[in-house]
């Protein structure tokens, strides 16, 4: 409880700094630096699950992203400027440019390190090295991991409808998938841990083949030698505006 008021009480604080800025406003400027955020994880936690911005608007303000759909229609992946939605049945879709955002981060990434990562047999593992890699991990992070994979495993979830559950329910019914000898692509984020409740702290990472014909949040993987592409941010975006609160 006193950890979800902190929580709160840290997005009002964020709120009140980004009006100042005139940040709210539709002010952006899309610097490679700058971090844009659909919802709070201490709101969508909770179960909201509503549109905060369009795929469309998403482009906009970046080329690289993960985070999840109106009503958690699937997990969103956007990778070189393209937005992927894996559903509950595992399938890869290009959705239209209206489909809303409930929660999720972009930004445009122009790595500004890039290393060669030796084989790792476990997703501890490879985060392990991840972090490693990171000049501070106080700081915010956008990762990507390219290359083969000896084994994966993924989910994705369905569809919810008002009045929505909480997160941890949805989680509890979500599809599981495995994938052995793929290459493809690990993106996503590494939030410390004072950002606990704004996001999620850790890496929130999602997967996609090359063939962009499977993927999702991942939760296993074995890799290969791959590649690792970091960029720190230095600013953060957050809109709290959702479109359809009504339940």
């Amino acid at each position: 409880m006193i950890r979800n008021l902190w929580s709160l009480r840290l997005v009002l604080v964020l709120i009140i700094i980004l009006s100042m800025t005139g940040i709210l406003h539709g002010d952006e400027t899309n610097s490679s630096s700058v971090l844009y955020q659909a919802g709070s994880f201490a709101i969508f936690e909770k179960g909201e699950y509503s549109e905060v911005f369009s795929i469309d608007e998403m482009h906009h303000l970046g080329n690289f992203g993960v985070g999840g759909f109106e009503d958690m229609d699937g997990e969103l992946l956007q990778l070189d400027g393209t937005v992927y939605q894996i559903t509950k049945d595992g399938l890869v879709n290009t959705p239209p440019g209206d489909t809303g955002v409930c929660f999720g981060n972009t930004l445009n990434f122009t790595p500004e390190s890039s290393y060669t990562i030796q084989e790792t047999s476990t997703l501890e593992e490879l985060y392990a090295v991840i972090k490693e890699s990171l000049p501070d991990p106080e700081q915010i992070y956008a990762v990507r991991v390219d290359g083969p994979f000896t084994n994966l495993s993924f989910r994705s979830i369905s569809i919810q409808e008002k009045p929505y559950p909480p997160l941890s329910a949805v989680i509890d019914n979500q599809s599981i998938f495995h994938l052995e000898n793929a290459t493809g692509t690990i993106a996503g984020f590494w939030f410390p841990g004072w950002m606990d409740g704004v996001n999620y702290a850790g890496f929130h990472l999602h997967f996609i083949t090359d063939e962009r014909d499977a993927g999702g949040h991942i939760l296993t993987a074995e890799s290969g030698v791959n590649t690792l592409s970091i960029q720190q941010v230095s600013q953060l975006n957050l809109y709290l505006d959702y479109k359809n609160e009504e339940n």
